[in-house]
């Protein structure tokens, strides 16, 4: 398994995917130094890249910077691949490395690749538009994605978007599978039933994840609320969440910020404490693991009405969807739910049957089943480090 990219949910992915394959298979992790570190599972063999690649965006995939950190990657997956010798090479991260796929030199292995944001099938799927620019690279994807399904060395092509995976099923090529969110980790001492208070907006704390859509709306709320805002925070939004919060508080809500890196087990607790977690992101395309993670402590959630998040919930009623670009329909729906009232019993049950869709054996029968049991037919080469590349930062 090969994964450049590190921080966020990267080191829980690499982790779910090896519990789950290395039941049938011998599984080798290629991985930053910050994931295999995270990870701490002295009986997985490990590769190390060194620095961890820094998150790419589709809007500067022609930087000639990201473009040689995206050739560099390439080289070093076939370093990877040369190495370790392995029967599949499963990269968990493939969206902006498509073009060099596809265009690439042949791997001795079958690959398979996890595309986290398919988006092309939005506005026919999910009623979600696209802007032009949207539309084209969205366009664009599904071209290099077909391109990459008909090479010798494709194997399978995962994703979390259900939709998306039936949809590619209709055409040629490589397999098409739906692979659900990796499941979570309850704790030991699960999140019992305790007295939930307000609201939380959890995860990795930036500016596109709309903090201050939720401060326009408790502006406007006619009640004091309790928010709580936890999560790694990006060290340029620093700044500007403070102003947020002031103004929040100003507006006399109770806000408490704890904004460091939680674990799994710290932000399930903290999600179970709240009566609705508010994902208010005004651009988010694919899947979202705090999504599951409310789900599965039982706590409904607000999200904004676009693509595979707003479907969801619609779909599952797990919650409400709105436009939270609309501070007033953010704020309806804050109140409705972290008002007065136990919004997490009316929504309990669909929030328990939408999280059974993710536990470990769903997980690991949909994973084992792209592989058809044609894993570890034989035995890898014993892992060496390759040279590490510059990750930019």
């Amino acid at each position: 398994m090969f994964d450049w990219v590190g921080g966020g949910h990267h080191p829980i992915y690499v982790r779910r995917f090896a519990e789950a394959l290395r039941s049938e298979a011998e599984v080798v992790v290629a991985a930053p130094d910050e994931t295999i570190r995270e990870i701490d599972d002295r009986s997985l063999p490990a590769i190390s890249l060194g620095h961890s690649r820094p998150r790419i965006f589709p809007t500067r995939r022609f930087d000639p910077h990201v473009r040689s950190l995206l050739r560099d990657e390439i080289a070093l997956l076939k370093d990877v691949s040369d190495q370790s010798n392995p029967d599949h090479l499963v990269h968990l991260y493939a969206d902006s490395l498509l073009p060099y796929l596809v265009s690439g030199p042949r791997l001795a292995p079958s690959v398979s690749v996890l595309i986290f944001y398919p988006r092309a099938h939005y506005p026919a799927a999910f009623q979600t538009p696209l802007r032009s620019g949207e539309r084209m690279r969205a366009t664009a994807k599904e071209l290099l994605i077909a391109a990459w399904r008909r090479r010798a060395d494709a194997h399978a092509l995962l994703t979390l978007d259900e939709e998306a995976a039936r949809r590619w099923r209709l055409r040629r090529g490589a397999e098409a599978h739906w692979v659900p969110e990796p499941p979570i980790a309850i704790p030991a001492k699960p999140p019992g039933e305790q007295k939930r208070t307000g609201c939380i907006l959890y995860g990795a704390l930036a500016e596109r994840k709309g903090v201050d859509l939720l401060a326009s709306a408790v502006v406007l709320a006619p009640m004091s609320l309790h928010i709580t805002i936890a999560g790694e925070v990006n060290a340029a939004f620093v700044p500007r969440l403070n102003e947020l919060v002031a103004e929040m508080r100003r507006a006399g809500a109770t806000v408490e910020l704890h904004a460091d890196r939680h674990s799994e087990a710290n932000g399930l607790h903290a999600l179970a404490r709240a009566k609705c977690a508010v994902m208010p992101y005004p651009s988010h395309d694919g899947m979202s693991r705090v999504l599951v993670e409310a789900c599965s402590v039982g706590t409904p959630v607000i999200v904004h009405n676009r693509g595979l998040v707003g479907h969801l919930v619609r779909r599952h009623g797990l919650g409400r969807a709105v436009d939270c670009q609309d501070a007033g329909a953010l704020c309806r729906a804050i109140v409705e739910l972290a008002g007065e009232g136990d919004a997490a019993m009316e929504y309990r049950d669909n929030l328990a049957r939408f999280a059974s869709r993710f536990s470990p054996r769903h997980f690991e029968r949909a994973l084992l089943g792209v592989f058809h049991g044609d894993v570890g037919a034989r035995t890898m080469t014993p892992p060496r480090q390759p040279t590490p590349r510059a990750a930019g930062g």
